[in-house]
């Protein structure tokens, strides 16, 4: 448990000073609390001795101090709270700009359903324990230290009364808390599980529906559900025990305290004034003891969910900057080289990449070609550091990647991968991603660079249409062009289009890479693909096939060696005659 909470001693540290200003408000608080039964039982003991002066004075000081009391009530509660909202919000920042770091293999390992409820759910239950939850265990600590004082220096032997149960109030407590953290991480599992099966359900909702499997997927969900329901029913059986036993201890002291006081009063041992000031007290021990269960509560449920955030926290990318990386880096000419890079994904025994040696020039274009598997897109992403090599070397500019800054790496990359993603705004939003501060001109230029330009003129909008979430209303070649017009508007040294055009057709297709190639001569382009048509376009050719290069030459070098390449290039050109037929 110290270990998670070491996570958040940062958070604490940065607003020190307000949490002791409402720590201040809050023993303040307690004392004047303390002070109001005091001052009660004295002012019924000048009553009963006839001294109204005495009684109307310290009937003044009482309302004083309810006065300050509640005022200062206030301000723990104001600074406190606010504090927990505070840190809240700084620590959603963190781990957001945390996770947006981290690399392939840490969201290979998991959900984003379950990410979703780290972010949303745990981490409300963390704020609850920095709020509420400090709160309340400082409020019950001063409450009892300042009561029983008072209360063992006016009579010690009614104040032992107060400690009897004391011994069972901690067994239970620590019985309760135990079970109640592990249960309600269970819960907190239950919960992402559900979590990341709904945002499965509505990503994959029309595949469901075209294969038929809605009511299967209902049923999944409902055993989930139903798992989720058993777990949240375990953490109330806890409770529906603990509870019950804290309101039957309270009762018990209470009805000792009132049965042994009275008695002490009819001995003359104790003033009424005395005796209502215990009673008092007493009633104000009721909270200390059953807020001790509430406090239990919120601690073990927030070090739960404290637990499965710093769970999050301790992620390591694979890929960051290190120490051999060289910051006066400031600009990159697109000069690409792969030196004997093997590329190993786990799980696999065959390597996706076997001692691969390569190289691009300036301004050069390179297609990577082969069949499924054959590791195209595992070579194209070593460049922008997406993974590294388990062996070799990746060099840009003569440099090894993993000595140049990944902000001035990425910096200088518009890579277009095999998945596009568009986010829920408006076409030019989408393509101003690498580029926020983008002139209209210019992005209607890369629209333009990415043939996007005839289209936009049919949408209600032009370029401010909104394309939906994942851009559902856009169509998967124009989604493409829109990730294509993204990539060019950072101006980039290199470029890469990772099966970037496979919507298109093919004449489509040839087009357009030969609009980039015409209006960005001067860029590296790397250009990952499965048809011919399009390889034709480079400079050079590389050929893969099972992880390693069969072949490098340009299109009528390949085509006269009869490889792999010509198979592919003849299959092709069949294929295309049958369709035209």
């Amino acid at each position: 448990m110290q270990s998670k909470l070491s996570t958040l001693i940062p958070y604490l540290l940065r607003y020190r000073w307000q949490y002791m200003g409402g720590f201040v408000a809050l023993v303040l608080r307690g004392l004047l609390a303390t002070a109001l039964p005091y001052l009660l039982g004295r002012a019924i003991d000048a009553l009963a001795e006839g001294d109204h002066s005495a009684a109307e004075r310290l009937v003044a000081i009482l309302l004083t101090v309810a006065v300050g009391k509640g005022v200062a009530q206030y301000a723990m509660r104001w600074v406190l709270i606010t504090l927990s909202r505070d840190i809240e919000y700084d620590l959603r920042n963190d781990l957001t700009a945390h996770m947006v770091r981290l690399d392939r293999r840490f969201y290979a390992r998991y959900r984003i359903g379950d990410l979703m409820a780290r972010a949303s759910n745990d981490l409300a239950q963390v704020r609850s324990l920095l709020g509420p939850g400090l709160m309340y265990s400082a409020e019950i600590a001063v409450i009892s230290l300042s009561v029983l004082t008072v209360m063992a220096l006016t009579d010690w032997v009614l104040t032992l009364l107060i400690f009897a149960p004391m011994p069972l109030v901690s067994v239970s407590v620590g019985y309760f808390g135990r079970r109640t953290h592990k249960q309600f991480r269970a819960v907190q599992e239950r919960f992402s599980a559900i979590s990341a099966r709904v945002q499965e359900h509505l990503t994959g909702l029309r595949m469901l529906r075209a294969y038929g499997q809605s009511r299967q997927e209902e049923m999944r969900f409902e055993r989930s559900n139903d798992e989720y329901f058993e777990a949240s029913l375990g953490l109330v059986r806890i409770w529906r025990s603990f509870y019950p036993l804290l309101e039957f201890l309270v009762g018990v002291t209470g009805i000792s305290v009132l049965g042994f006081g009275g008695w002490r009063v009819l001995q003359g041992d104790i003033t009424v004034g005395t005796f209502t000031m215990f009673l008092y007290f007493l009633a104000m021990l009721t909270w200390p003891m059953v807020g001790m269960g509430v406090v239990v509560n919120i601690t073990q449920r927030g070090t739960a969910s404290l637990g499965r955030l710093d769970e999050l926290l301790r992620q390591r990318p694979e890929v960051a900057d290190g120490s051999r990386t060289r910051w006066q880096v400031g600009h990159l000419r697109g000069l690409i080289e792969w030196r004997r890079v093997t590329v190993r994904y786990p799980g696999s025994s065959a390597p996706a990449l076997d001692r691969v040696s390569l190289h691009v020039g300036v301004s050069e274009t390179l297609a990577l070609i082969g069949p499924v598997g054959s590791g195209k897109s595992a070579l194209a992403s070593l460049v922008p550091r997406l993974l590294d090599p388990v062996e070799g070397q990746v060099l840009v500019d003569g440099i090894d990647v993993r000595e140049l800054p990944l902000r001035i790496l990425r910096g200088c990359i518009g890579h277009v991968p095999q998945e596009t993603f568009l986010f829920s705004r408006t076409i030019a939003d989408n393509v101003c991603l690498g580029n926020q501060g983008a002139k209209w001109a210019a992005v209607a230029g890369a629209a333009r660079a990415a043939m996007l330009d005839g289209e936009i003129e049919t949408f209600p909008d032009g370029l401010d249409t909104m394309v939906g979430e994942r851009g559902i209303t856009l169509s998967g070649g124009q989604k493409q062009r829109v990730a294509v017009a993204r990539a060019l508007l950072v101006n980039p040294s290199i470029i890469i289009l990772d099966d970037a055009t496979s919507s298109l057709d093919a004449e489509t297709e040839h087009a357009l890479l030969a609009r980039v190639r015409r209006d960005m001569p001067h860029r590296t382009l790397l250009i990952v693909t499965h048809r011919v048509s399009s390889a034709r376009l480079a400079s050079r050719i590389a050929v893969l096939d099972k992880g390693r290069v069969v072949g490098v030459g340009t299109h009528d070098e390949l085509i006269r060696t009869d490889g792999l390449y010509a198979r592919m290039h003849e299959r092709q050109r069949l294929e295309e005659e049958l369709d035209r037929k």
